[in-house]
């Protein structure tokens, strides 16, 4: 048998590929790997920065169960998923297909759409914090002309959470609206014409051409929009701290709360681990649900 030589051109070259990345390689193994290792052994301490860090095994994930406040968290964190996330991939796919039609100044609706995405959170959450102001904000002139009585929407323990949602539908749908659309513009119109040649009408080829079909795009839209829903932070934190009555109060408020005004930073660690493993687990279901979903509607 002969064995091959190595060409020492691609081996240089190699070694110089290796040479340029390196520098990002260790930043990233430093500033991740090191980092996600450390956060894993804070997790078993009690630690508030000031003082060394003591060991205390399971019992931050132990205490996670026993205490009110995450339970809360937890709920309504579940909560405002489960109001959003449905709602957000629905708007998402009418305006896509709404604007994947050869509609007059379709590229200008597209930009409307999208541009509250790249609108800061903050700045979107003052101006809605405005628009919901009880005395003088936009919506309560407009419930004062319809002769409706005002509402305190964020200071209500039942309109709380469903003010939050609106506001995250209208930021987040522009952005499934674009997944949406590039999914709908890869489907070969191949189909539709001969859909159409077989007399089938247009709710029946969204049935049976456009949703298989779209089933990757929908997956990863999905999957995207839970993680994201389960990190919300920025609206909570900026309109609402966690109120009335810790009715928004969410997991990551609860993180940043235990960590940064408590110092129980082992206590925080211990909680965004749990959270991990939540988002975690949801995507291995949702993975597997995926399967199935394709097989029966295929």
């Amino acid at each position: 048998m002969t064995r091959h030589r190595r060409n020492p051109l691609a081996v240089r070259e190699a070694l110089w590929g290796y040479a340029m990345i390196a520098p990002l390689l260790l930043g990233f193994g430093v500033f991740f790997y090191l980092a996600l290792a450390a956060s894993l052994l804070i997790g078993f301490t009690e630690w508030d920065v000031l003082t060394p860090p003591r060991w205390v095994g399971l019992e931050n994930y132990t205490r996670l169960w026993r205490d009110s406040l995450f339970i809360k968290a937890l709920w309504n964190t579940t909560r405002y998923t489960l109001m959003s996330v449905p709602l957000g991939q629905l708007i998402s796919l009418a305006l896509a297909l709404a604007l994947n039609t050869r509609i007059r100044f379709r590229n200008l609706y597209r930009l409307a759409f999208f541009l509250p995405l790249l609108t800061m959170p903050v700045a979107i959450a003052v101006v809605w914090k405005w628009i919901y102001n009880p005395d003088f904000g936009l919506l309560s002139q407009l419930l004062r002309l319809l002769g409706l009585p005002r509402l305190v929407w964020l200071g209500d323990a039942r309109l709380a959470m469903p003010a939050l949602v609106v506001i995250a539908l209208w930021r987040q749908s522009g952005y499934g609206m674009v997944i949406f659309l590039a999914g709908l513009q890869n489907i070969p119109r191949v189909y539709y014409e001969a859909a159409q040649v077989d007399g089938a009408n247009s709710w029946q080829q969204f049935l049976h051409i456009t949703l298989p079909l779209l089933t990757p795009t929908i997956f990863f839209s999905l999957v995207t929009s839970l993680i994201d829903s389960f990190q919300v932070f920025d609206l909570v934190y900026v309109m609402t701290r966690g109120g009335p009555l810790n009715t928004t109060r969410t997991l990551v408020y609860n993180i940043y709360q235990d960590a940064f005004h408590y110092f129980r930073m082992g206590y925080a660690t211990a909680t965004s681990w749990v959270l991990f493993v939540i988002i975690l687990a949801i995507t291995i279901a949702q993975w597997r649900a995926q399967r199935k979903w394709v097989h029966y509607i295929m």
